[in-house]
């Protein structure tokens, strides 16, 4: 589902020069927020004059863009909205430093110091199984290709066993987000991982970047869960023109928004052969998005009766959303809310405007009113839903009991909770989005495994 945290932090045009007393401002500087967060700042200076920077978590893959950057001779400061943060620090001469306070629901110190190249590198965490990817020559062939959609043109990689075929195939969906075809997120390469093991299990995959996305042609601002839709079946048509491919043996696998994209493709194609849910939602997207954001907010340690008051305001508001047809009444609404909330307490001040941006586009206005049942109901094929214990942006709890509902006349259902796993399907302590990143591990080998084992006793 939407990610309501990211990776680095964007590019951001700074419209004044850091002071001369930081010697030279382009170039890298690093700290720990309150001794513990490792943080990297980039600046550089573009051809017309003014500067740009980039502030990142290596550790935790945060993204957002720097705002109301101001600095002076001694002094620097900037905000980020949408994480309810801010910094302000006074060049220390003596350590050669940024000396500052990082804001984000309490101050922690942070001190930022000239960084070199090397110990940057060091901030980034491993990821081993896409480093064992890269490291020896692959026992299978890989192919770009391209292929149509309704209003798009998308690129991808269709990654085939060794030998003469045809070969049984799925079609990876991706999650939520402008996601390439390997699913970059908090520095992991899921859909890579996860084709690079069933291709090498004897199954073709086409991965493909979303419509406006990297190599693909299109207009993701715009596009909505129905447009990802029509794009993954169209990938499905795709593989039924390729003679390496069994075409009475194509499935699809699809993680988190994914997850509800491929019944709803297989509901309306009878075709296809069989479907993986990967963390796919059970539930009303406007449902699902509450709870996803209570959870964030525990996570977040914010105390139990500010969570409660959250979960109120969230359900009013996003009910308000789906029940106003003209958008700009709906901004309107959304904005009246949250601003009494802010008033009132119950919401950090500064947030209305971009969560107002936020659920009011196209994407989750259509998310919010999306019902997964229908198509769970209406498809007869084989089907595997996988949910990690952990997940905290697509409960189990919540998801697989409307699943096992919607799926009780199917006799070909799997179902299988995963102890242990979160979201992404790693291994995790907690589950929380924080800890994304800073995992090693990209893809559980029981998860990959039982995907696979799956998806090979179909196709046999």
């Amino acid at each position: 589902m939407k990610k309501m945290v990211g990776g680095l932090l964007a590019m951001a045009a700074i419209g004044t020069a850091l002071p001369a007393c930081a010697e030279d401002a382009q170039g890298q500087w690093s700290g720990a927020i309150g001794g513990e967060l490792a943080v990297v700042l980039n600046v550089s200076k573009a051809d017309n004059g003014s500067w740009q920077a980039t502030f990142a978590s290596p550790s935790q893959g945060f993204s957002t863009t720097v705002e109301q950057f101001a600095s002076d001779a001694t002094h620097l400061s900037f905000s980020i909205a949408r994480l309810n943060a801010s910094y302000k620090a006074t060049w220390d001469e003596q350590a050669r430093a940024w000396a500052g306070s990082w804001t984000q629901g309490r101050a922690a110190p942070l001190n930022l110091k000239r960084a070199s190249a090397a110990s940057v590198a060091s901030l980034q965490p491993r990821r081993p199984q896409e480093e064992s990817i890269v490291a020896t020559a692959l026992p299978y062939d890989s192919r770009e290709v391209r292929f149509a959609s309704a209003g798009a043109t998308l690129a991808g990689s269709l990654t085939l066993p060794k030998g003469a075929g045809p070969w049984p195939a799925v079609v990876l969906v991706h999650g939520s987000g402008p996601n390439t075809r390997d699913q970059d997120v908090f520095g992991h390469k899921v859909l890579l991982v996860l084709a690079d093991y069933l291709t090498r299990q004897g199954i073709a995959v086409l991965r493909y970047d979303k419509r406006g996305v990297g190599e693909s042609r299109g207009d993701y601002a715009s596009a909505t869960t129905l447009d990802f839709a029509d794009d993954a079946q169209a990938a499905v048509a795709f593989l039924r023109t390729r003679p390496e491919i069994e075409t009475r043996r194509i499935g699809m696998v699809g993680h988190s928004e994914g997850g509800l994209i491929a019944p709803m493709v297989a509901a309306r194609d009878p075709q296809v052969g069989f479907v993986v849910m990967m963390a796919g939602p059970g539930v009303r997207g406007e449902l699902l998005m509450v709870e996803q954001m209570a959870l964030s907010a525990e996570a977040a340690g914010i105390a139990a009766d500010r969570v409660a008051g959250q979960r109120k305001l969230y359900q009013a508001l996003f009910a308000a959303i789906v029940a106003e047809p003209d958008v700009e009444q709906a901004r309107r609404k959304a904005t009246a809310m949250l601003q009494r909330a802010e008033d009132d307490g119950v919401m950090p001040h500064g947030v209305a405007a971009p969560m107002v941006k936020q659920f009011t586009n196209p994407w989750f206005r259509t998310f919010f009113k999306l019902e997964p049942g229908p198509a769970l109901r209406a498809m007869d094929q084989p089907v595997l839903v996988l949910n990690g214990e952990l997940d905290r942006q697509v409960p189990p709890k919540l998801d697989l009991d409307a699943i096992r509902t919607a799926l009780a006349s199917n006799p070909r259902a799997v179902i299988r909770e995963l102890p242990k796993l979160n979201h992404l399907f790693q291994t995790a302590t907690t589950g929380a989005a924080s800890e994304y990143a800073q995992i090693e591990e990209t893809l559980a080998p029981s998860a990959l495994a039982l995907t696979g084992d799956w998806i090979r006793s179909q196709v046999q």
